[in-house]
């Protein structure tokens, strides 16, 4: 039996559109597991894990986001991927080579396929073995359930969980999947990243356990750690040369929904390729 973990945030997003959908599509008794109140994505996951765990019925588990709607049941698409022993995690949409949580910017190795609210992400529907997928809608089997955690304290906020996440399955020695889940709409109009800052410190912290960094380059990481609290000033800054260079019209072509947050965390990304192929994994 395969169940459903939600991080509930603030505002009416579960009960409009994701719980409706799961009722719609799952198996009757399958268990719907609810975190409310929740400062951090990470934690909220392990307790999830936990809770599922507890439940020897549980084969696996359907991880979403509050504004996702189900128009069928991603379970009939996961139970065939996780007869295969060597896989611990299927995705909607993920990549390779990834050296930074914002994996979408791999552009040659994006794999699987998505709806948001005004647009289709569509980079094949078929079966394909990733390094990274996008938290929005993910699964794990059983033994992922009962044997990977987030360390504790390591990870912070809502940004870089799907990315992360399959980093750690990946080094346990499981396999890392993403197929079109079955007609998956996000109904994400453009409200864009939960926290920057959070972003910037988990990448960095993602990047020190599980990239090869000579020691100029950890020191380098440690420095720009101490730099996180000032992103706020920065992207202030950033907007007012905008809007004095006549440019407040843009519009974000990037994942964030804000043109100015997508040239910052474009910027970092162009810095993390210095990564390519030094990945411990």
């Amino acid at each position: 039996m395969i169940g459903y973990g939600i991080c509930v945030g603030p505002g009416n997003l579960f009960e409009r559109i994701c719980l409706p959908g799961i009722e719609r599509v799952r198996t009757p008794g399958s268990p719907v597991f609810t975190m409310r109140n929740q400062r951090s994505l990470f934690s909220a996951y392990n307790a999830m894990f936990d809770q599922a765990a507890a439940n020897s019925d549980i084969t696996g588990l359907v991880m979403l986001h509050d504004d996702v709607e189900l128009r069928k049941n991603p379970a009939e698409v996961a139970q065939p991927v996780f007869e295969d022993d060597s896989v611990g995690m299927l995705g909607s949409v993920g990549g390779s080579d990834t050296v930074s949580l914002a994996w979408w910017n791999e552009k040659e190795t994006r794999r699987g396929r998505v709806t948001d609210y005004d647009k289709v992400h569509d980079y094949g529907s078929d079966r394909y073995e990733v390094h990274a997928v996008d938290d929005v809608i993910l699964c794990v089997n059983r033994w992922t359930i009962e044997n990977i955690r987030f360390p504790e304290g390591h990870y912070r906020g809502f940004e870089g969980l799907g990315v992360i996440l399959a980093t750690l399955v990946r080094a346990a020695g499981k396999r890392v999947i993403v197929q079109d889940l079955q007609d998956v709409m996000h109904h994400n109009d453009g409200r864009g990243f939960n926290g920057l800052k959070d972003w910037r410190h988990n990448e960095l912290r993602w990047q020190r356990e599980f990239f090869e960094l000579s020691t100029l380059e950890r020191l380098g990481n440690h420095l720009e750690r101490l730099t996180i609290p000032t992103i706020p000033l920065r992207l202030a800054a950033r907007r007012l040369a905008v809007r004095a260079a006549g440019r407040a019209h843009e519009v974000s072509d990037g994942e964030t929904g804000d043109p100015v947050i997508d040239e910052l965390v474009g910027g970092w990304y162009r810095r993390c390729k210095r990564l390519r192929g030094r990945m411990l994994v």
